[in-house]
């Protein structure tokens, strides 16, 4: 399912480490989404994370507009937008769910708490 490259990105900014995981295919979805958005402008993803509540963080991406303030770097081939000083994405897992064939991004060992937990 992943390369033995592409198995675990590393990438050192500053003294976070950044290991994100991308499936080849959902690496070829996240292509073949940059190939199907016409714009003059460059592009890259940028990793969202949502409320969980009680339950596991979730996540989504969103393709947005580099703006001139945003670093970019590339991962397995696909650009993000620089949000390496977040440790939150430490372990990230992008695929496709073969059931749906909808990207699927989650962390398997989140390093922070659900609000119930905050809560506690």
């Amino acid at each position: 399912m992943y390369d033995s490259q592409a198995d675990a990105q590393n990438m050192q900014k500053g003294h976070i480490l950044v290991n994100i995981q991308i499936s080849e295919l959902a690496r070829a979805t996240l292509k073949l989404y940059l190939l199907e958005e016409e714009n003059d402008q460059p592009l890259a993803f940028q990793i969202v994370p949502l409320t969980s509540g009680c339950s596991t963080p979730s996540f989504a991406l969103e393709l947005t507009e580099v703006r001139e303030d945003q670093n970019v770097i590339e991962l397995h081939g696909i650009p993000f937008v620089d949000q390496s000083r977040f440790d939150w994405l430490n372990g990230l897992v992008i695929d496709v769910d073969r059931s749906t064939g909808k990207l699927s991004i989650f962390h398997p060992n989140p390093s922070f708490p659900s609000e119930c937990q905050w809560n506690g």
